[in-house]
Formats: C-alpha cells, sequence, structure tokens
C-alpha cells in the first residue's frame, strides 16, 4: 500500500481498494492471477448455466482474440452460439445448462497452429469486420464521401460499402443457409487489409499464438515431469 502511495501517487483510499481487491481476488482463487499464472474459474448460476472466467492479464486485443477464437471453437463443439466477451484481464464464456467439461480441457481447444484460421473465420461474423470493412474502402476512394458538391450521407456510404463488399466477397453477406463449411476469403487487397486489421490491429493474433505455444510447452513439460 505504501508503494501505491509513494511511487504511483494514489490516494490512501484508492491505494487501500486496489489492495483490498487483490486480496479479496487470492482468497477467492487461491492464487493471484499473472501472466505465468492463468486461472481459470467455472461457477454457475441461479438458473443453472455455466459460466467460465479465464483470468489472463494480456490486455484487450490478445484477450479478445483468445476469446472470439474459443467462442467459435465451443460453437463448433457443442453446435449453439454462446456469449462472450473480454477484457484488459479477463475472459467470460456464458454456457447453457447442459453442457459440461472438464476445466482443465479449455486450454486444449485451441492449437498455435490452426488458431489463425479460427480466428479469421471467426471475426468474419463479429462487428469489427464490418467496421473496418467501411473505413479500408473509403480510405482506398472505393466509395465516395463526396458527390456532387456535397458530402455523402453516413448511411449512403454504408449501402456502398455493403454493395462493394457483395461484389468481392459475396460469401460474406451470402444466406447461411446456402453455406457450408469454412468461408474463403477472396485474395482481394481490400479483403486482406480488413483481415489483418482485424487479425493484427483490433487483436493480437500472433500474442495468441505465442501465448497458446507457452500453453503447450508448460502443459506438456509438467506432464513428462509426472510421469517421470
Amino acid at each position: 500500500m505504501k508503494w501505491l502511495t509513494n511511487e504511483v501517487g494514489l490516494s490512501d483510499a484508492a491505494a487501500r481498494q486496489i489492495v483490498e481487491y487483490l486480496a479479496m481476488t487470492k482468497i477467492a482463487l487461491g492464487v493471484m492471477p499473472t501472466q505465468e499464472q492463468i486461472v481459470a474459474e467455472r461457477f454457475f448460476d441461479e438458473n443453472g448455466s455455466t459460466h467460465v472466467v479465464i483470468h489472463a492479464p494480456f490486455g484487450s486485443r490478445l484477450n479478445r482474440a483468445w476469446g472470439l477464437a474459443l467462442r467459435k471453437r465451443f460453437c463448433r463443439s457443442f453446435n449453439f452460439e454462446l456469449q462472450a466477451a473480454a477484457t484488459e484481464d479477463s475472459i467470460v464464456l456464458s454456457l447453457g445448462p447442459t453442457h459440461s467439461f472438464p476445466l482443465e480441457t479449455i486450454f486444449d481447444y485451441l492449437n498455435s497452429k490452426s488458431v489463425c484460421d479460427v480466428l479469421t473465420q471467426a471475426l468474419l461474423d463479429a462487428p469489427m469486420f464490418n467496421i473496418r470493412w467501411r473505413w479500408n474502402a473509403t480510405r482506398a476512394l472505393a466509395i465516395p464521401r463526396w458527390r456532387s458538391g456535397g458530402k455523402v450521407a453516413p448511411q449512403l456510404q454504408r449501402m456502398a460499402a455493403e454493395d462493394l463488399l457483395a461484389l468481392v466477397f459475396p460469401d460474406q453477406l451470402a444466406c447461411a443457409e446456402n453455406l457450408t463449411g469454412p468461408i474463403e476469403v477472396p485474395s482481394h487487397p481490400l479483403v486482406e487489409q480488413t483481415v489483418r486489421d482485424c487479425l493484427e490491429e483490433a487483436m493480437d493474433v500472433r500474442g495468441l499464438e505465442e501465448l497458446l505455444r507457452s500453453i503447450r510447452a508448460r502443459r506438456t513439460h509438467a506432464d513428462s515431469t509426472r510421469n517421470e
């Protein structure tokens, strides 16, 4: 607490709240989550639904990527849409009351070699893709911002962006009932830029790959140690 007040410059009340919050976290979880000690927690609400929290202080970009990829993987495994949210230090997954699994296996659902493909499929359904598509199309002057001396209304720009997307990436706007298997991302510069922006700016796919490799190495080392 003295370090928070003397070095960080917090008030006594703010420093006391932080210390109490961290102390309650350690009491509830048994350990303090860090980048070297990730904690998975499961609890049930009054309706019997399952909620899984991964306490991982890696920042919102990496956690958003991890949560979105996990959501896609769980949807494929359980065949239903679940709710997922990511913050600076945690990921929350909300499942139904009929879905259960050993908690430790949550770290085995994703693989560093395939997570980029899984995340690419997941981001196509996320709002971030359409938002960044409109931005890239406008920045590339593929969508007019001015016409006849006046500014094009935002809603008309959105319609023009959607029409352009339907032209270069029709599967993105196709009826889901007519699609089977993963969506094939076309080799178009604006589409590729948008996907890259989602993966590397809105999220941190490279950091996620490195994290998954680290988790796999530690779990493999732990298993080999137990077998000796």
